[in-house]
């Protein structure tokens, strides 16, 4: 990876003229444009009296950890599949993966969610142990998303570790109720991936996620609504915590066409902070449902790198942010934008 990145360290910058942002009507998530995934930053927002301690954390985060800022794809992230009305639906099963003693109290929680999942014949989960999906069917309004997904190769039936349902999903703000959901904040994966149709078209108009190695314990910011943090520090990040990048810094200088559209929606949406991670990562939808129709080709290969630096392909997800400053991000207060009682 170090000589990866030492390699574009020499690139030119090349231009790309960005498409202007569309209003939120019907915005890509699905989810309501009330909620805090498809409101936009103002630019005068006041930020989090420690802000800049914060970041450094981050960085530090970066620097110890691979000494990147990597787009999750294909691995550690999740494919979206969207059905129709007519995809079989089946009764998955709640397995206790993680042997935790309330198992009666978890199953109630999550019973409903399971009862009737449309699943159709070609499910596939996301690379890596998390094993997560999401599934989204317009015609009953409905979305579910699993942790830890596995079929059956001798039954073919289902059955997830954790995860939830969300009903009259497009009037939802985004937000799992407590404490159903695949990620560990209560965040939905549609809230927040990147889409391929987005780097497309050139704009994203929706906050992204960020997740990073140290989070703090037993703190979770709106619009999270739990927390796996581990590290006690006030100036540690909190799972839920708002981000956004300086937006007096000029997009235009990073190398990459798909990295600008990315700073800008860091810029203009901001990041939430989802979850813990090995890395310092950001997370774009499993591209396999796309390659499946394509041939098998890997959509990111050319968005994040139409120019073909690097070579062979397949480092491009690591290093398309790699110059993108993540000291200049600035944390807002905790519980930003949370509705009042």
């Amino acid at each position: 990876m170090q000589s990866v990145l030492a390699f574009i360290l020499f690139i030119g910058t090349s231009t790309l003229t960005l498409a202007s942002p569309h209003p939120c009507v019907n915005p890509i998530t699905g989810f309501s444009c009330s909620g805090p995934w498809n409101q936009k930053i103002p630019k005068n927002v006041k930020l989090a009296a420690n802000s800049a301690a914060i970041v450094e954390n981050i960085r530090q985060d970066k620097v110890n950890y691979y000494n990147g800022f990597a787009v999750n794809t294909d691995e550690y992230s999740s494919p979206i599949f969207k059905v129709d009305k007519h995809t079989p639906k089946q009764k998955w099963t709640y397995v206790n993966c993680l042997n935790l003693t309330n198992y009666d109290e978890l199953y109630n929680e999550i019973k409903e969610s399971l009862a009737s999942v449309p699943t159709p014949p070609d499910l596939f989960v996301s690379k890596g142990t998390d094993a997560s999906v999401a599934i989204y069917q317009p015609s009953t309004d409905t979305y579910w998303d699993f942790w830890r997904a596995e079929q059956d190769p001798t039954t073919k039936k289902w059955s997830t570790c954790w995860g939830g349902m969300i009903k009259n999903y497009s009037r939802n703000p985004g937000i799992f109720r407590n404490p159903i959901g695949a990620t560990a904040t209560g965040l939905p994966f549609g809230a927040f991936l990147i889409r391929i149709e987005e780097l497309r078209r050139g704009y994203i108009n929706h906050a992204i996620n960020l997740q990073t190695v140290r989070v703090r314990s037993n703190c979770n910011s709106w619009p999270a609504t739990r927390n796996d943090g581990w590290v006690e520090g006030d100036d540690i990040p909190c799972e839920g915590q708002r981000f956004r990048l300086d937006p007096s810094f000029n997009v235009s200088t990073l190398t990459f066409p798909a990295a600008r559209v990315i700073a800008r929606a860091m810029q203009e949406y901001g990041l939430i902070l989802t979850d813990k991670a090995g890395a310092v990562v950001t997370q774009a939808e499993d591209p396999r449902i796309e390659m499946g129709k394509n041939g098998g080709i890997d959509p990111y290969f050319k968005l994040f790198d139409p120019m073909d630096y690097v070579v062979p392909d397949g480092p491009e997800k690591y290093v398309v942010l790699y110059d993108l400053p993540i000291e200049r991000l600035q944390a807002l207060p905790l519980d930003y934008g949370k509705p009042k009682p």
